[in-house]
């Protein structure tokens, strides 16, 4: 009777070992599947962003390369209106550059007070 009862016994915890790794194996693969869904939907976010990114700093450049060519046909427009030439003219001459300060004047060391005392 002791040795159906410990037979018995035994085998329900062997039947109970083998699913559990069963369950656990089951767990990691969707585990991995989750993985694999997540990372995927990752990328198709980034390169959602990247490409609002990219379409936004395109606009960016495109509108202050729009203002930099008004801007030079604006300079162009006035120049001729102002005298025909395009070329600057400077009514000032040129300041000749000051001359450096005078060096220091050399000093000479002062005498010590308290002679003995460093």
């Amino acid at each position: 009777m002791k040795k159906t009862f410990l037979f018995l016994a035994g085998s329900a915890i062997m039947f109970a070992s083998c699913g559990e790794k069963k369950a656990e194996e089951k767990a990691g693969q969707s585990q991995a599947q989750i993985d694999s869904t997540v990372n995927a939907q990752v990328a198709e976010k980034e390169a959602a962003m990247k490409a609002e990114n990219d379409a936004k700093i395109a606009a960016a450049a495109k509108a202050q390369a729009d203002s930099m060519e008004a801007a030079k046909a604006a300079a162009e427009k006035a120049a001729p209106a102002k005298g025909g030439s395009t070329k600057p003219h400077s009514t000032t001459k040129p300041a000749t550059p000051a001359p450096p300060p005078p060096p220091p004047a050399p000093t000479t060391p002062k005498p010590n007070p308290r002679p003995g005392a460093h």
